[in-house]
């Protein structure tokens, strides 16, 4: 027997002499996968300005610190320089000293002095005198002088 051809009647509303053509049902893309193009990655650095901050104040610190070092070096170089300056007078001052005393005669001052008038002291006379120092009135602290104002206040 032969095949007869499979015949539907379709029922469908029909505006004027146009018939609805039903519409096309997507295709399914074929299964085999296609390689993606990959995509370029960008290089994005993130801040953190908390870092950038710390960062900072240790680069100012580094810079106090060095600044510190090299005046506290000169100040170490001052004062060598200083003593060593104080230890040359010293040394001047006892060779000036020496001299001064090699200049003078002790014997010889006493001797002008006596005949000046001098006396010597175990031929002075010796007067001894008391002096009463009065009572020194002690004055009131400020914080006394507060409480005592701040008492008459309520008194």
């Amino acid at each position: 027997m032969a095949m007869q051809p499979e015949i539907r009647y379709i029922n469908a509303y029909v505006s004027g002499n146009v018939a609805v053509q039903p519409e096309k049902m997507p295709q399914k893309k074929s299964s085999a996968r296609l390689p993606k193009a990959r995509k370029q990655q960008k290089w994005l650095i993130q801040v953190d300005m908390v870092a950038v901050g710390g960062i900072l104040a240790a680069f100012v610190l580094s810079i106090m610190l060095i600044v510190g070092l090299v005046q506290m070096n000169q100040a170490q170089r001052e004062a060598q320089m200083y003593k060593e300056y104080a230890l040359s007078l010293q040394q001047e001052n006892k060779a000036m000293q020496d001299t001064y005393d090699a200049s003078y005669d002790l014997q010889e001052v006493r001797d002008i002095a006596l005949a000046m008038g001098m006396v010597p002291v175990e031929q002075a006379q010796h007067v001894t005198m008391q002096v009463v120092t009065p009572e020194v009135v002690q004055e009131p602290t400020a914080w006394e002088s507060f409480w005592a104002f701040f008492l008459g206040m309520f008194a």
